[in-house]
């Protein structure tokens, strides 16, 4: 398969395509328009993987099948099913124990990001009277697409039935492979081209400038990353 492969497939269904490319133009809209910084894209972007991971960590525990590459008399026999609320699909608790333990890799992110860049975050002026209304838009936003990719792949049609939590917690680990490849054909060539043009060229480059630079081919690798479906061989990832 060559690199352009996943690409062509993605625009052929284009539907998750055109979706993350209109997720990452509200990013651009909210640096032009509403003056956002790297703080506030910092802020979406992390609440977004908190909403991604919520929901599909949520729908792994009602995946009834067994996850093929795990050992032992738990995914070897019938999953007890437990139905707290009778209005829901039950939940699984060999489920539970199992995405807990995926979970612990969204703590430790979030952790990072909170320890890190508290003091940053509540000390802007953007967040100095609460939440601003574009941030809850882009926030709505969010949800109404991870909750279409939801019923797409996991509630239409009872298809969780056939799935495994493994299936479910690929497309929450996602954003990973968004911020890998984000980190090594973004971050890295354009901080070069812009750091050399502001050495050689003595261009004054500004900090919007820079940061649509930055979001405009960000936009490009989400928008591909999330038109794939993780449960295939177009991405792949796996964490213990």
């Amino acid at each position: 398969m060559s690199v352009a492969d996943p690409v062509l497939e993605a625009l052929r269904d284009p539907h998750g395509f055109v979706s993350g490319l209109i997720l990452n133009a509200a990013l651009i809209l909210g640096v032009i328009v509403f003056e956002w910084s790297l703080i506030e894209i910092a802020v979406v972007y992390v609440i977004e993987v908190v909403i991604i991971n919520f929901v599909f960590l949520s729908v792994a525990l009602f995946t009834p099948q067994s996850v093929d590459d795990r050992d032992g008399d738990v995914w070897n026999t019938k999953p007890t099913p437990l139905q707290p609320v009778s209005q829901l699909p039950p939940i699984y608790w060999r489920n539970v124990k199992f995405v807990g333990h995926k979970a612990v890799f969204t703590v430790v992110f979030i952790g990072v990001f909170i320890g890190g860049f508290r003091n940053i975050v509540f000390s802007s002026p953007y967040f100095a009277s609460g939440v601003p209304l574009s941030i809850g838009v882009a926030i709505a936003g969010i949800i109404l697409f991870q909750l279409r990719r939801v019923w797409q792949y996991f509630i239409i049609d009872q298809s969780y039935q056939n799935k495994s939590p493994l299936d479910a917690v690929q497309f929450a680990f996602a954003p990973v492979a968004e911020l890998l490849f984000m980190l090594f054909y973004v971050f890295v060539p354009v901080t070069f081209v812009v750091v050399g043009a502001a050495i050689v060229m003595n261009v004054d480059v500004t900090s919007r400038l820079v940061l649509l630079l930055y979001l405009v081919p960000m936009g490009a690798i989400r928008a591909w990353i999330g038109s794939l479906d993780p449960q295939t061989d177009d991405l792949e990832i796996r964490f213990g």
